[in-house]
């Protein structure tokens, strides 16, 4: 009996570990090291950052969320590992900054979808590594990722 107790108890010591993991806060942009801003900003120069983020993944590595708008009101995130290393950052995007062929890809696998809302994620050299659709098929929201070429397109949610 004592040794399944103690086994209840050592598992339940891990349990906060792992309830943490993922865990998004946010943090104001006074908090956020001047090193993770400056890195911020040396991707989008132009961006007027407002709000930050801080999150816990899964590993334990901490990426800090920077979050703005750019000139013409264009919503702006920008990934930092908690080293000062460019995660990802993204860029709200209008329909026609859309490749046609990602475009084509998307009315091909699902015929009448629209989107509403589009952004395109950037590896820390600035090539977009997918796109990001919010939008509705069939009287559905539906989120959808779609590779930078428009060869894989996933849908997230129905």
């Amino acid at each position: 009996m004592k040794t399944g107790l103690k086994s209840i108890c050592m598992c339940l010591m891990f349990v906060p570990l792992t309830a943490f993991a993922g865990e998004e806060r946010e943090i104001p942009l006074s908090k956020v090291p001047e090193e993770i801003m400056k890195a911020a900003r040396r991707v989008q120069p132009e961006a007027e950052f407002q709000r930050a983020q801080i999150e816990t993944e899964d590993d334990g590595t901490k990426v800090y969320e920077i979050q703005g708008r750019l000139e013409g009101g264009r919503r702006v995130e920008v990934d930092v590992l908690e080293n000062g290393r460019i995660q990802e950052y993204e860029v709200e995007f209008t329909q026609d900054q859309v490749p046609g062929a990602v475009l084509k890809a998307i009315q091909k696998k699902l015929p009448g979808f629209e989107p509403t809302y589009i952004e395109a994620s950037h590896s820390a050299s600035g090539k977009v590594t997918k796109y990001e659709f919010e939008g509705t098929l069939g009287g559905q929201k539906i989120d959808i990722e779609v590779s930078a070429d428009g060869r894989r397109i996933t849908v997230a949610d129905k």
